[in-house]
């Protein structure tokens, strides 16, 4: 009863039984499926011999296609082999002779059981024959005289002898699983009692000590780890009698110790809360001191906001001067047209018509011109779809005329390109801070047929916009630094140094774009990436 109550006996028995169960049972299921494919290819080779010996007995007449032979042949070999239930003779042209219990048919098609023309091999099977309604064992032989295939043999036998065998070899796997299984229950009981008892032993002396009995030992011996394990317990139990003694009388030392520590405690929760509270001072001191920093570090980056803006204007009417000289240019001439004739008696009104239809014309567009730069420098509120080739000729009619009066080509080469998302406004600046720092280089530098070369692509799922000069490229020290803020190489009369970094803000941190710049041929080429719609 003590071991059949006992956790650790049921769970080495359970464990034991399991294991030699299992590989019984996998050893067992493998024997089966050795000992039925060992009947299925007796079957297999019986029925082999049976075919070649039909086969040569019968080789003259499927040679000459004698189909009275052939089924008087295959209908004696029925008679004398009980196993044989059905021979089929299927020719290569498709037609077939069955021969079945003292009964012949000639069949111009079989049933798809049957169908093994594609084989030039023999096989087997076990299926069911609408034929003889039942299941047999179909055999499929190819027939080749001289080297030709004549066609083919279908030789169907009983699955008698087969399922008797089967159920013999059942019975016996029944039998032999049943005795295995007495006989691992008998072992795995055998084994868990002998590796279980002494634990259990042990434990119940473990228990007694528990409830205070120091004086008791386990009386196991053995050389085995059991018997250490007995030797160290009882070991153990000594130490522990020992210690409590040693224990009762450090506990009064500890009592006194105990009072004296805490006071020592007292006096440095004491100290303790002193540092807390000057560590909260400081932590204020520090909060305010970093929301300085930061309204400082606001009041910087507005800074450069709007110096950038008014580098912006600065350009801005150093375009709108080129932008209007032509345009003016015309409101004077015909104005002065218009004067002479009255002063020389010159005028009509069909002329003095034209020219004021010219004057005002030209005044419309330099009102366009105002409105182009206002709507220019006025920033998006929200996010939007918008045509990259569109933003870059806002960012060409606001430079154009400051490039043609620096007689700087502009070459197009623009692809199929989608819709990206971002602000419009703010792209067609950054595109145009970068178009003025190409026509000042090419400028400063008084490259001979100076050229901008711009081009559209998509790429990655992202509209490429490539702004590329022939201006004889940046220092490779310098490349790295040039969206640095106030950084140039420009004269400080010339430039501010933040127009490539607010360049690289907008397209990077308010458009989640990437803007990169590398030397190429005999310039540079600015590369700016925005993800489509």
């Amino acid at each position: 009863m003590l071991i059949r109550s006992n956790k650790i006996f049921i769970k080495i028995f359970v464990t034991m039984f399991i294991s030699i169960m299992f590989f019984t049972t996998i050893y067992s299921i493998y024997t089966l499926s050795k000992q039925k494919s060992q009947i299925l290819k007796a079957l297999d080779t019986q029925a082999s011999n049976m075919s070649k010996m039909l086969i040569y007995i019968s080789s003259d007449a499927i040679i000459l296609n004698d189909g009275s032979i052939i089924v008087e042949v295959f209908d004696k070999f029925l008679n004398q082999n009980s196993m044989v239930e059905e021979l089929i003779f299927s020719r290569s042209t498709g037609d077939s002779y069955v021969v079945r219990d003292n009964n012949w048919s000639y069949e111009e098609k079989l049933h798809e059981i049957y169908d093994n023309k594609n084989s030039n091999e023999s096989s087997y099977k076990i299926v069911y024959s609408e034929n003889l309604k039942k299941d047999v064992f179909l055999y499929n032989y190819p027939i080749f005289l001289s080297n030709t295939k004549w066609g083919e043999l279908h030789m169907s036998l009983s699955l008698a002898e087969y399922n008797s065998n089967l159920k013999n070899m059942y019975l016996e796997f029944i039998a032999f699983f049943i005795f295995s299984v007495l006989t691992i229950i008998i072992v795995s009981y055998l084994i868990a009692k002998k590796l279980s008892m002494p634990v259990i032993k042990l434990n119940k002396v473990a228990k007694k000590i528990k409830k205070g009995n120091l004086e008791l030992r386990s009386d196991y011996k053995s050389n085995d780890e059991l018997g250490e394990l007995s030797t160290s317990f009882n070991e153990m139990i000594a130490t522990i009698e020992r210690s409590q003694k040693a224990l009762h009388k450090s506990r009064e030392d500890l009592e006194i110790k105990v009072k004296d520590r805490t006071l020592e405690l007292y006096e440095t929760n004491k100290e303790l809360e002193d540092k807390t509270k000057a560590l909260e001072e400081l932590n204020r001191s520090l909060d305010s001191r970093i929301k300085e920093e930061l309204k400082k570090r606001e009041k910087q980056e507005e800074l450069m906001i709007q110096q950038s803006r008014l580098a912006a204007m600065g350009e801005m009417i150093a375009n709108i001067s080129h932008q209007w000289r032509q345009p003016l240019s015309a409101i004077t001439t015909s104005a002065s047209g218009i004067r002479l004739e009255k002063e020389f008696g010159m005028s009509d009104d069909e002329r003095e018509l034209d020219k004021l239809d010219t004057i005002v014309k030209t005044s419309n567009y330099l009102s366009k011109t105002i409105d182009d730069f206002s709507n220019f420098f006025r920033p998006n509120k929200t996010k939007q779809e918008f045509d990259i080739e569109i933003e870059l000729d806002r960012a060409l009619t606001l430079v154009g005329a400051s490039l043609k009066f620096n007689y700087i080509e502009v070459k197009k080469e623009f692809e199929k390109c989608g819709k990206v998302y971002g602000l419009p406004n703010e792209f067609s600046q950054a595109v145009m801070n970068i178009l003025t720092n190409a026509k000042d280089i090419l400028v400063e530098r008084k490259i001979d047929n100076p050229l901008v070369t711009i081009r559209i692509y998509e790429e990655d799922n992202c509209g490429v916009l490539e702004i590329e000069d022939n201006g004889g490229g940046i220092d490779t020290e310098v490349l790295p630094k040039i969206f640095e803020p106030y950084y140039t190489t420009k004269h400080q009369s010339q430039g501010t140094g933040i127009g490539l970094y607010m360049s690289k803000v907008i397209v990077e941190q308010n458009m989640q774009g990437k803007l990169t710049a590398k030397n190429i041929n005999d310039g540079v080429i600015f590369t700016i990436k925005i993800p489509m719609v």
